[in-house]
């Protein structure tokens, strides 16, 4: 039922109760005034009510309304004698000061109601932006909890860096001097400039860690973004046939030329795609795919058919140092999201457990 709707019923039932009780007064024979007592401490009823659900307007305007009914009660049908009414005179005024002081003490205790669910509501918002601060506090202390971690790890990976740079130097000079000593036929093999342009990349990626602070434009160039794909197919083909896994590349028959640094695009496509080569299973199938899009940008997707990522795990698959793999590391993903900000590449991950991802 609607507060309205009380409010209107409260209302009627006051009126009807000071007419009945009206009526009873000025049908009785003032004989009987045995009755006309009863009659007179009756209209408390409708006072009391009136004073207790609208306050000191209710019940002292409903009790100048009884007085108002009544007065000419006493005066006309007692003869008016105000000697002998002297009893109900005074009632009259009774009902007055019962009225308001009935209606003071509802409306102050209204009133402290009012005042305790608004303590209670503020209490409550108080409480539910403490539980907020409590969360972002927990949050911050996530944080640096992974800032910690992730700064041993920048420890671990600068020191392997540095110690991964000189056997670099050491490959690549062998590699230059096998090349150099073996028939010319065998020196145009591409394997020969795929093994130096590698390790040149890998020594890149070694110089990118262990360099403080990275000068941002200084080996940007503009490369082609199928021929690293197309690269990256030829170094994964070899482990994937060993699985028995199928790789394709889907790619447009025009270049796609993109400014920056290649090494970077190149990190990104290795870390997914060697996830998507521990993930899927023998005779699964591993698809790289370029597609233009709108305003001169690109979506290069690296589809599986494997397992598929938990929707528990998928929130955290790019955090450092989360793995559920058993012999994982947790930096792989990691590396990829860092890349793709410095970049402004956006990143999306669409995967259920058993389609694949």
């Amino acid at each position: 039922m609607s507060e309205t709707l009380k409010e209107k019923l409260w209302l009627a039932a006051i009126i009807l109760l000071v007419i009945a009780i009206s009526y009873l007064h000025y049908t009785t024979s003032t004989m009987k005034w045995q009755y006309h007592l009863v009659y007179m401490q009756a209209y408390f009823i409708p006072i009391l009510m009136a004073a207790f659900q609208y306050g000191v307007r209710g019940g002292l305007g409903v009790s100048l309304l009884v007085s108002i009914i009544y007065l000419p009660h006493v005066m006309l049908q007692w003869g008016g004698l105000v000697e002998n009414n002297l009893m109900r005179f005074l009632q009259i005024v009774l009902f007055n000061v019962v009225g308001y002081l009935t209606g003071l003490k509802a409306q102050g205790e209204r009133e402290e109601k009012w005042r305790y669910r608004e303590a209670v509501e503020e209490l409550r918002k108080t409480l539910e932006q403490v539980k907020q601060q409590s969360e972002r506090l927990s949050e911050m202390e996530q944080q640096l909890r992974l800032a910690d971690r992730l700064a041993i790890v920048g420890e671990l990976t600068a020191s392997l860096a540095h110690e991964v740079r000189n056997p670099l130097g050491a490959i690549r000079g062998a590699v230059e001097i096998l090349r150099d000593s073996v028939p010319e036929d065998v020196k145009k093999s591409e394997f020969f400039d795929i093994l130096i342009e590698e390790t040149d990349r890998l020594g890149a990626v070694v110089e990118n860690y262990l360099r403080p602070m990275r000068l941002s434009g200084t080996r940007h160039s503009l490369y082609d973004v199928n021929e690293t794909v197309l690269n990256l197919g030829l170094m994964l083909d070899s482990p994937a046939r060993k699985k028995h896994i199928r790789l394709e590349t889907l790619l447009p028959e025009r270049p796609f030329w993109l400014r920056g640094d290649p090494n970077d695009l190149w990190q990104v496509l290795m870390n997914v795609a060697l996830n998507a080569l521990q993930a899927v299973d023998a005779n699964g199938h591993i698809t790289i795919s370029l597609t233009e899009t709108k305003a001169n940008g690109a979506r290069l997707t690296v589809q599986d058919n494997g397992p598929g990522i938990p929707e528990a795990d998928q929130p955290h698959i790019f955090e450092a140092l989360y793995t559920t793999r058993k012999n994982g590391t947790g930096l792989g993903l990691a590396i990829v999201k860092r890349i793709a900000d410095e970049n402004g590449w956006r990143i999306e991950v669409d995967s259920k457990a058993g389609s694949g991802t």
